[in-house]
């Protein structure tokens, strides 16, 4: 039996300059599951759907899910340094790497593909690679957001700190769903149900 997911780190970068970059859709997913999971949590003084600190590293809430605590974080160490926000609440709370799920943008995807892995290599990406080395193994389940491809001319790091297309835009909405979907199937049932379901060959970008 697959162990159940307790925490669901949000990969992105902080500040309101980067809130609609393609590298910061894991935080629009972060805020959507909050919304959904949390929807009555705090007071409407604190952050949104109660957000809350975590020592100065990230924003975090407490939730409940089928009867199990379940805690949401979006790391505010910028993203090539997810991972100390990360083994910071790991470690308070004794979570186990494996009931640990990552969220995070993915170029290699085109847009508005998912692919949920039970593990693996960092794949070139300095967020996932910064969780690894953090909390010291691979075997860290990912939820993985497409969004390509990058054109072959343009930077890397232009593209992912770039905006939305319009089109991407008016179909963002519908994908983020779709994707929140797949996080309550991994948080639920572990990531083979969720690898079962939406790596297979019939799984399409949204349209």
């Amino acid at each position: 039996m697959e162990r159940r997911i307790t925490l669901v780190v949000f990969l992105g970068n902080p500040g309101r300059e980067y809130e609609s970059t393609r590298h910061n859709i894991g935080f629009m997913l972060g805020d959507l599951a909050a919304q959904k999971l949390a929807p009555n949590f705090g007071s409407s003084t604190e952050k949104v759907w109660g957000w809350r600190d975590w020592r100065g590293l990230g924003l975090y809430l407490e939730t409940q899910r089928n009867g199990q605590k379940l805690y949401l974080l979006k790391p505010a160490t910028y993203m090539n340094a997810s991972g100390e926000a990360a083994r910071s609440l790991v470690e308070f709370y004794k979570i186990p790497p494996e009931a640990t799920l990552a969220v995070y943008d993915d170029m290699a995807l085109p847009f508005g593909c998912l692919r949920v892995r039970a593990g693996g290599s960092f794949g070139g990406h300095r967020g996932i690679s910064s969780i690894i080395a953090s909390l010291g193994t691979q075997g860290v389940p990912r939820l993985r957001l497409g969004i390509g491809p990058k054109p072959e001319r343009m930077d890397a790091v232009n593209f992912v700190l770039g905006k939305f297309s319009k089109e991407e835009a008016v179909l963002l909405p519908g994908f983020l769903d779709r994707a929140f979907e797949a996080l309550e199937l991994v948080v639920d049932s572990g990531p083979e149900s969720a690898m079962n379901r939406y790596n297979n060959a019939g799984d399409k970008s949204v349209s």
